[in-house]
């Protein structure tokens, strides 16, 4: 059996098996918690899994082996950004799972008072912030089928995105976390063969290192990266497990608060040393053609031309597998986004059919995100310009909310504001202009905070408001599910704004 053939094969057995997972999880969904947050019982095991895998997705694997084929060490810059933040996420903010939220924008109220102006703003930017991440993986997804079948580009990226829809829609959460868990294991496997096989024909990693230039086996790369550009790639991946709803939703679905705590921290440790697995792949696939004109094609081209037939299925597969994690992760995270919050603002009330609703926009954002992935350019440029534009912002007032108790809503707009108009500006000046964006944002929140009063709430009244609020889509209640949001606020009696 040839190469290609042997891929093909093990891709339709995935997406086979990997879809049945979802719909045997999709019979078993009895309320909209059980789709949404998956009944809140997750045990560690399983959140580590799907933590990992959700991490290690196309932005991983395909732009940073790509970074390190241009880069050396400098690829695995990427991959310690988002391990530092999730291990920081999970010492700084596991704790809101005892609040039982389910999504960041309801942390977020409770941190400024549950303004709406900046509730709803997060509200926007956190679901489009998970379309533009789902459109990298399939942009990732698609490709791995153009260098397996030749296909057209536009072909293969219809089915990336049809495969992962496939996926991801019909089981919920709870479907989600398991595929996740199964495919981490294909994913650790896959690249632990890929690696052993790459360091054994090179010569080690001396042997590697004589192969590729000087500066690629510099400090992180940062001799042919640029210092710069290596604290600015893992400041703002460092953000995006902090303000990612998906990573939040996860951990509000944890069985018990140590369980959120320590999940996080393990699969940020076990991300950064993975960085290690994609400097030395990226580097391998220069040392054996270091012409190639796309560097995100390096690993594609790695696969299909040097491995053995079982190995490259195995690595192909291993590959699909991370990428469908993270689709899930945003997939999971766009529908109860859009059942919480987005609905509510569009139409003034929680739909009667939750779960039928959160996967009809599942399937509305898989096509706009699609259709988005035909006309994205580069994985790591696309990540770096969309993060500090849309994220920053959000990372600065979410962690300044959580440790500064003078933080005010009206410091949290100016942040949210000033950090994109400073990212912009950025980009006549610096490749990646998320240090100056972030620190605009922070200054901007912290003057604005000092010169306006305090929040009249606190972080309990703003929490417990949230708990009304959600319990008729959860199920919890005889009254009937869509009956419209509570004004929430209006009752409360101002008091001295505390956190836990």
């Amino acid at each position: 059996m040839g190469t290609h053939s042997a891929i093909v094969l093990g891709l339709i057995l995935y997406v086979v098996v990997t879809t049945g997972v979802s719909f045997f999880w999709m019979t078993r969904v009895r309320k909209p918690a059980d789709y949404l947050v998956a009944g809140r019982g997750l045990p560690y095991w399983v959140l580590t899994g799907t933590i990992v895998g959700t991490c290690i997705g196309t932005g991983v694997i395909i732009g940073g082996s790509g970074l390190a084929y241009r880069h050396g060490w400098g690829g695995c810059a990427y991959p310690i950004g988002l391990g530092l933040g999730t291990l920081l996420a999970g010492l700084c903010f596991a704790g809101m799972r005892r609040y039982k939220f389910m999504t960041l924008s309801e942390e977020i109220a409770c941190y400024y008072g549950g303004n709406r102006a900046v509730v709803e703003f997060s509200n926007v930017s956190l679901f489009l912030s998970q379309v533009c991440w789902l459109t990298v993986q399939i942009k990732g997804g698609a490709a791995v089928v153009w260098a397996v079948t030749g296909l057209p580009e536009g072909v293969c990226t219809v089915l990336a995105g049809f495969a992962k829809a496939v996926i991801s829609i019909p089981g919920g959460l709870k479907a989600v976390v398991y595929t996740d868990v199964v495919q981490t294991v294909i994913l650790f496997c896959g690249f632990g063969c890929l690696v052993r096989s790459a360091l054994t024909e090179a010569g080690g990693l001396a042997g590697l290192s004589h192969s590729v230039p000087a500066g690629y086996f510099s400090f992180l790369g940062a001799a042919s990266l640029g210092g710069w550009n290596v604290a600015a790639l893992i400041l703002v991946m460092a953000l995006n497990p902090i303000a990612d709803p998906g990573r939040r939703l996860t951990m509000y679905s944890a069985h018990t608060e140590a369980g959120a705590k320590w999940s996080m921290v393990t699969s940020g440790v076990v991300v950064i040393f993975f960085s290690a697995v994609i400097g030395i792949t990226g580097m391998y696939a220069f040392r054996l053609n270091p012409g190639l004109k796309d560097a995100d094609q390096a690993l594609p081209w790695l696969v299909t031309n040097v491995l053995p037939p079982w190995l490259a299925a195995f690595v192909v597969v291993s590959v699909v597998s991370g990428m469908s994690s993270a689709a899930n992760g945003c997939a999971a995270a766009i529908g109860t986004f859009f059942v919480r919050h987005i609905c509510p603002l569009v139409a003034g009330r929680y739909p009667k059919r939750p779960v039928v609703v959160a996967r009809r926009a599942l399937a509305c954002a898989f096509l706009v995100a699609t259709i988005m992935a035909l006309y994205a350019g580069s994985i790591v440029g696309f990540v770096v310009k969309f993060m500090s534009v849309t994220m920053s912002g959000l990372g600065v007032i979410i962690l300044l909310g959580r440790f500064w108790k003078r933080a005010t809503w009206q410091g949290a707009m100016a942040a949210l504001v000033t950090t994109p108009v400073a990212s912009l500006v950025g980009m006549k000046f610096w490749d990646n202009p998320a240090l100056p964006g972030t620190l605009a944002g922070v200054l901007a929140l912290a003057g604005v905070s000092l010169l306006t009063p305090r929040n009249p709430h606190s972080f309990a009244e703003i929490a417990e408001a949230m708990r009304r609020e959600r319990q008729s889509i959860e199920g919890q209640l005889p009254h009937e599910p869509g009956s419209p949001p509570e004004a929430g606020l209006a009752p409360l009696q101002p008091s001295r704004s505390t956190q836990p």
